[in-house]
């Protein structure tokens, strides 16, 4: 039974070689720097639009020489979730004693960094799995192998069971079928499984929150018109 505690973590756990870049760290020990585009479009992935499902927010301070970045993040699964801040430091100088106008950036984006991996987001990275060749190796032929399309089990009922695959394609089909306001409460009703997080993947969950949602809101619009 998978633990619920850890559904987004594992999730975002797994890193894409291709994102990935293999820098030289102190004495022999090896560091990979993650593309900070591609973190993004993993949070977007699982939660949505940055300022729909996930949202940051940046305080900066700069003492010394020094910009420091404090970054907050906040997701929306069922309700909205907020952890931070987290901090990274910059210094203002470059080697040659100008000024480096992109410190800012560079301290936002390593503490966005630090912050997502409060999630699981590339944990494999930093639990060091990346220095492992096979490791490596098993991500990149992970991450090129196309994923299987979810084909659900029948039994004849017409809601999906819990111990089955969720098709999503089929139920945007049913939502968008559907031609009334009550009849979708209907549905929603008659499908209760669909709308509990403990069932499925955070993205599932997501994904049928928002289908709905976007249905609701359309069906209430035809009403008023």
């Amino acid at each position: 039974m998978q633990n619920k505690n850890m559904k987004i973590w594992e999730t975002l756990s797994k890193t894409n070689p291709e994102f990935t870049k293999p820098l030289p760290g102190y004495g022999n020990k090896k560091l990979t720097t993650i593309d900070p585009m591609y973190q993004i479009q993993m949070m977007t992935d699982l939660f949505g639009p940055v300022g729909l499902g996930w949202k940051y927010k940046v305080d900066y301070k700069y003492i010394d020489g020094l910009v420091f970045a404090e970054v907050t993040i906040k997701y929306f699964t069922n309700e909205w979730h907020e952890y931070g801040p987290v901090c990274s430091v910059q210094n203002l100088s470059k080697s040659n004693n100008k000024l480096d106008d992109e410190a800012p950036k560079k301290a936002m984006t390593d503490a966005m960094t630090k912050a997502f991996s409060h999630l699981g987001m590339s944990a494999d990275v930093f639990l060091g799995k990346f220095d492992d060749s096979k490791y490596v190796e098993q991500m990149k032929q992970e991450f090129s192998q196309p994923q299987p399309q979810e084909i659900p089990k029948t039994n004849g009922k017409k809601n999906i069971e819990l111990d089955m695959q969720f098709n999503m394609d089929q139920i945007r089909k049913d939502i968008k079928e559907i031609d009334d306001i009550y009849a979708l409460r209907s549905w929603k009703k008659n499908n209760p499984e669909l709308f509990d997080s403990n069932n499925m993947s955070v993205r599932e969950y997501r994904q049928i929150s928002d289908l709905f949602k976007t249905r609701q809101i359309q069906l209430n619009q035809q009403g008023v018109n």
